[in-house]
């Protein structure tokens, strides 16, 4: 089966219940008129086993196929376009991205998951996987999430100096802009400014003192350029913030204080190679935040991860 990018991917987890994800994209749904494809990707090893001993799998997932379509059939008398499809087969990850790239979606919803032990929810391994490696919009939501969004922020880098080309930058404003429109919702944007001279190595950092002079220099510069991309996208001056200090930390403290209930932000990887890290400070960033995030990638990255996927032999 094949969506359209005006279909919105939900991911369903075993429990086939109403989520905030699920919420959450039932609203955008009725909002813009997109269809909704339900994605269930299953695997048990357990299962697996007992079928080679004569254990009917195939009546085992023609039963969660039900439950899936019993969890469409609700959001369907609403009035939303809503197709099902369950994978069953591992590894989940690979067979998740796969059909991501297969069914190009205009956005991936998924639930944030509760990390065992913690006060807090965090990003679990599998989130920051599916963040690292989705070739789609992914929107990760969290536990206590309502319906539509009332305030978004979108985080920038004008100066392209964390390696985030522009158009990516470009891909975040618009997407953000797009977002705002369709729940109605204020729009800020956001860029971190954090000195860091350019000629020194982190190991010759200890001790050292910036001059201020240069600091001012480079602020102004990073000011302009913010202020720049904000009237190139049509965002109001009133709406531009930049902040002084260190994103991981800055980001975060001005969602929770500016009660931000997404933030949109791009995601670069330095390595497909190195098994895609996002970098400390996006990662950092990330798991600091207490809002849902929706995350992008830079053109390209599709044809990248395709091609990645199929040298490890993980598609055909």
């Amino acid at each position: 089966m094949s969506v359209s990018s005006s279909t919105c991917m939900v991911i369903v987890g075993h429990s086939t219940g109403l989520t905030p994800g699920l919420v959450r994209a039932a609203a955008l749904a009725r909002k813009s008129g997109d269809g909704l494809l339900l994605a269930s990707f299953e695997f048990d090893p357990a299962l697996a086993r007992a079928a080679a001993r004569g254990f009917d799998l195939e009546a085992y997932l023609d039963g969660r196929r039900e439950k899936l379509e019993s969890l469409a059939q609700q959001l369907r008398r609403d009035g939303l376009t809503v197709t099902t499809h369950l994978t069953w087969g591992r590894p989940l990850m690979a067979r998740t991205l796969q059909a991501v790239l297969a069914e190009q979606p205009g956005m991936v919803i998924t639930d944030v998951h509760v990390e065992p032990g913690l006060k807090r929810l965090l990003f679990t391994p599998a989130d920051l996987d599916l963040l690292r490696q989705c070739s789609a919009p992914l929107m990760l939501v969290r536990a206590g999430t309502h319906g539509l969004p009332r305030r978004i922020l979108a985080a920038v880098d004008p100066l392209d100096e964390r390696g985030r080309p522009h158009e990516l930058n470009a891909r975040v404003l618009n997407a953000a802009n797009r977002l705002a429109m369709q729940c109605d919702a204020a729009l800020d944007v956001v860029h971190a400014f954090e000195y860091l001279s350019p000629l020194l190595g982190p190991e010759l950092m200890s001790g050292w003192v910036p001059d201020m002079g240069a600091v001012e220099e480079f602020r102004a510069l990073h000011h302009d350029a913010l202020q720049a991309l904000g009237k190139e996208f049509g965002v109001p001056q009133e709406r531009l913030h930049m902040l002084d200090g260190m994103p991981e930390l800055k980001i975060p403290e001005f969602a929770a204080a500016n009660r931000i209930d997404v933030v949109v932000m791009g995601t670069v990887q330095r390595s497909f190679m190195q098994r895609l890290s996002m970098g400390s400070v996006a990662e950092s960033l990330l798991q600091k935040l207490d809002c849902d995030v929706l995350a992008l990638k830079p053109e390209g990255f599709a044809e990248h991860l395709r091609a990645e996927l199929e040298h490890d032999g993980r598609i055909g």
